[in-house]
């Protein structure tokens, strides 16, 4: 009798050299990194350009968070003479496993594991692909940042090395906003739920054409340098509106660079560029802002840093013949509840 193709799959996975977890995690955290043509593209020309030759020519080089390794994997045929490709996870058996099928298990060392419990030797790169959603969510920054200050070499580099944090606004009339869709449904109240609804930022695709304002730079960082107490932080913000429209969103994107890099090598997730999986991070407001043309929204942005959440407070205020908001403050969190301050 036939197996059943559960069966049959599990009876292939069985003979795997990785576990059921490591593949449910290649999958859930790995997949979306690789198929993202914009950021792989833009790690490949980097490590392969000609001005980064002689920087992994015979380094010894530490991947933090390595996923599927690929990055530590680009930097040995690029010369590394030693790599440790490092992940906390189960994906490291996956990882180890195509290393040792492109041939590069001689060079490259893939270690599961605490990055804070190991002993290495001076490091000259670190490649990451620390970023996460709204850029410092849920990413291995703390951990690049404890590699950097323990292991890099004075004149080491870090892959990427900068970053960039902006702010817009937008309008989205073709989706109702979350009070509407969540007041009632059958007859009951929702009106709690929708509270919390408002609260919890999304990350999703904002077109050009939604756009009412220019981006914003609010902040930067270099990771060469930053400290992690510098993760929170508050800047003052004031946009100059561009049409007549409602506003609905705040809209946060980011952008990162490459050590001595060009312009045009920059990774974006600005609106007007290529989708990244990273995409935007909206932030719904919720009260009726009619604008025209040349007014002004103006305020604070503020990010708290924990280990498991981010939270954000959004000051502002915004005056024309219509509206009168002298002084408005949305809370918002993205991710689970934590005590602990990292």
């Amino acid at each position: 009798m036939e197996q059943p193709n559960e069966e049959k799959f599990l009876q292939r996975f069985s003979q795997m050299s990785f576990s059921h977890n490591a593949f449910i995690e290649f999958m859930n955290n790995q997949e979306v990194f690789i198929m993202d043509d914009v950021v792989m593209t833009a790690f490949r020309d980097a490590i392969r350009s000609q001005r980064n030759a002689e920087i992994f020519a015979g380094a010894t080089v530490l991947e933090v968070g390595c996923g599927s390794a690929l990055l530590s994997m680009m930097v040995a045929k690029q010369g590394a003479a030693r790599v440790f490709a490092v992940d906390s996870g189960d994906v490291a058996q996956v990882a180890r496993q195509l290393v040792r099928q492109n041939g590069l298990d001689s060079v490259i060392e893939v270690i599961q594991g605490d990055i804070k419990e190991l002993q290495l030797p001076p490091i000259d790169v670190i490649v990451s692909k620390w970023m996460g959603a709204c850029l410092v969510y849920n990413s291995a920054l703390d951990q690049v940042i404890f590699a950097r200050d323990k292991w890099l070499k004075p004149k080491g580099c870090i892959f990427p090395n900068t970053a960039r944090l902006y702010l817009s606004v937008a309008e989205d009339r073709d989706v109702k906003p979350p009070r509407h869709r969540w007041s009632r449904f059958a007859g009951l109240n929702l009106s709690h739920a929708a509270s919390i609804v408002q609260r919890l930022p999304k990350v999703g695709r904002v077109l050009q054409r939604q756009l009412i304002s220019e981006p914003q730079q609010i902040w930067h960082m270099d990771v060469r340098t930053i400290k992690r107490e510098q993760l929170s932080f508050s800047v003052p913000f004031k946009l100059q509106l561009l049409s007549q429209e409602i506003i609905d969103l705040f809209v946060v994107h980011f952008d990162f660079g490459f050590p001595d890099g060009p312009p045009e090598e920059l990774v974006s997730t600005n609106p007007c560029a290529r989708s990244t999986h990273w995409q935007q991070t909206l932030f719904h407001i919720d009260q009726l802002v009619p604008i025209h043309r040349g007014d002004i929204i103006a305020g604070s942005f503020a990010v708290s840093r924990a280990v498991n959440h981010l939270d954000f407070d959004i000051d502002w205020s915004c005056r024309n013949k219509l509206v009168n908001i002298k002084r408005h403050k949305q809370i918002f969190r993205m991710g689970g509840e934590s005590k602990e301050k990292t």
